[in-house]
Formats: structure tokens, sequence, C-alpha cells
């Protein structure tokens, strides 16, 4: 008698924002062997040329970044059919087939995340929630905006305004964008949705907490 193997799945999320769903694709990469990765993400001749410039090494810089990667790749492909190309920009973008959204993509130790939209441009940013992010967040932070954070996430609120701000700019920034001079949160009200300012793009936030993750984000108005 043949046992069957329980796939490994990835966790997917639908996080409510401006009135529509962002789809949020996430996968635990312990979970996963590089093998394992490596079949599933289905690399094209490109796409494997890329993956073997990254060292066979441990530590962030190697493996793990390896992992990082297939991680993306294996998401784009098994959730939304397609692959992962780049704008002249930087941005990713979905090739597929079948289906047009705007996609973004994120990872940190041990995650790797894929957000889509159909409704307009997007941005998302995972972090392990027991990150320090003080040093980080005082270089991003414009005046105010730590001590607005800590009303919208108190238990983090440097990581909060780093993951919020990665979101806003990978939604709506380009190369030459400034965090604390061109990413600027707007007053947080109860009455009114979180709001980004990228430039003079606003973009609509919306954050998570799953297992040891927290994740923002954002939609172009």
């Amino acid at each position: 008698m043949t046992t069957r193997t329980k796939r490994k799945s990835s966790r997917t999320l639908s996080i409510p924002i401006d009135g529509t769903e962002l789809s949020v694709w996430l996968a635990p990469l312990e979970a996963f062997t590089e093998a394992e990765l490596l079949e599933r993400a289905q690399l094209t001749d490109a796409e494997q040329a890329v993956f073997e410039t990254f060292p066979e090494t441990t530590g962030r810089s190697g493996g793990q970044r390896r992992h990082e990667w297939l991680g993306t790749r294996m998401l784009v492909c098994e959730e939304l059919g397609g692959r992962i190309s780049y704008t002249p920009q930087g941005r990713p973008r979905l090739v597929s087939p079948s289906t047009k959204q705007d996609i973004s993509i994120s990872h940190t130790t041990g995650w790797a995340a894929v957000a889509a939209s159909t409704a307009g441009q997007c941005g998302i940013d995972i972090e392990r929630i027991d990150r320090d992010a003080s040093r980080a967040a005082a270089r991003i932070a414009a005046p105010g905006e730590l001590a607005a954070a800590a009303r919208i996430f108190p238990s983090r609120p440097a990581l909060w305004l780093w993951c919020a701000k990665e979101a806003a700019y990978k939604a709506a920034g380009g190369p030459e964008t400034d965090f604390a001079r061109d990413i600027r949160l707007e007053s947080p009200s109860v009455a009114q949705p979180l709001i980004m300012t990228v430039e003079t793009v606003r973009v609509i936030l919306a954050s998570f907490v799953y297992e040891e993750l927290l994740g923002v984000c954002g939609l172009v108005e």
C-alpha cells in the first residue's frame, strides 16, 4: 500500500483595505527543503541562471537568501500561475496569461510573502515581530511619526513604522524616493483609514499579525 505524503502548503490571508481585500500568501520557509522549493517554483531557464548566482552558504547572504528568493517564486507560481518579472523602475510584476494583478513581494528570516491586488498598485512588508527596528525607524521617521506609530501599534511602534514605510514605498515609490523626506504618515484618525503619502501619491495601509510576523500592506488610493 502506498502512503500519500501531505503536500506542504502556504498560508493564505485576505487583508481588508479600502473597501476591497488584498490577497496575501505566506510561505514558512523552514518547512521546505531547498530541493522542494526548486521543484515547486518551476524556474524558467532565466530564473535558474539568477538562482545559481546565490552562494551556497549559510547566513543572510547565502543559504537563507536562496530560500527567500525561491519562496517568493514558489508562491507566485502556485498561487497566481505566473512568474515574477520587473519593471524598469525595479517593481516586481506578474507575468501570467490568465490574470492581470499587481503584486508585491517581501521576505524575512524564515518567511516569504507575496501580495496581489486587482484594485491597483500594492505593497507589502513583513518582519519578525521581535526585530529591534529602533535604529532603522529613527533614520526614516519624520517629526511626530514615531509618536503616531505608538498610537497605531503600541507594542512595536518603530517596527510598525518601518514596515509601513516599506509597504508604501513598494506600492508607490521609485529609485529616488527618500523614506524620511518623501514618505509621510498622515495623522491617524479613528474615523479615517491609515494613509502614507509617497510624494504626492496616497497609499492606504492595513496591518496584520500572523504567528511571529508583523505585516503591513499598502494600496495606492
